[in-house]
């Protein structure tokens, strides 16, 4: 896969075997269009609530190529409706979704009805650990053919209490208690099983910089590849 802004992981040790890297979150759409042969759970984490309906119509079972230039040129800028156009296109079935703060338009049911009628679960909390309270998030799970996990960067930032408009970026053991509560590793052990793909979104907007948000990078990377892939670092 070779498409402007996205790099390519090869992943080698616990769960999917590709990982992708890119800025803006829209653009993992298609590389699950490129990661999927048959619709599969998400499993991601966020500091916001992905969750708008797309305006455009989005083509199902897009083509890796078709899918990116739709995200590109159709999916919000604000990327916050690339996870509904992925429902829509067939390539993502029900979504666990770990995040703080709801986006203007997003949508708060419990579920998502395509418009092909295909009914989507979506079970969401604000930590992981309250997400493992709702016992539908498990067997969303525990009933999935495949998965995939997605991390947008700016979950692990807080604004600052001196200024509302400068975020802190949150240090490897902040990250690793976020990801790592108590009772975890079912969770872990369930979304990995058939994890299909990684990906990461870097948002450098919204964690206080290019730089800032390296910094986070290598921090996050030390807590999802080296601690929960048991791979080696990117």
């Amino acid at each position: 896969m070779s498409f402007p802004g996205i790099i390519e992981l090869s992943l080698r040790g616990r769960g999917p075997g590709r990982g992708f890297l890119f800025d803006p979150h829209r653009l993992a759409f298609p590389c699950w269009a490129e990661a999927v042969e048959r619709p599969a759970v998400l499993v991601t984490f966020d500091r916001h609530f992905d969750l708008v309906p797309p305006a455009a119509s989005v083509p199902m079972r897009p083509a890796p190529a078709e899918a990116d230039a739709f995200a590109r040129t159709h999916l919000d800028p604000r990327n916050v409706d690339h996870v509904i156009a992925a429902m829509e296109a067939g390539l993502v079935t029900d979504a666990l979704v770990v995040a703080r703060a709801w986006p203007v338009g997003a949508h708060r049911g419990r579920a998502w009805t395509s418009r092909a009628g295909v009914e989507h679960r979506l079970v969401g909390a604000p930590t992981l650990e309250r997400l493992l309270e709702d016992p539908v998030a498990l067997q969303v799970l525990e009933r999935a053919e495949a998965t995939l996990l997605d991390f947008d960067l700016d979950c692990f930032v807080t604004p600052s209490d001196a200024d509302p408009f400068t975020v802190v970026p949150w240090p490897r053991d902040l990250v690793r208690d976020f990801l790592c509560p108590a009772g975890g590793e079912r969770f872990w052990a369930l979304a990995l099983a058939r994890c299909r793909a990684l990906t990461i979104a870097r948002e450098p907007n919204h964690c206080g910089g290019v730089i800032a948000s390296n910094r986070l990078f290598e921090a996050v990377a030390q807590v999802v590849f080296a601690e929960l892939l048991e791979t080696d670092l990117p």
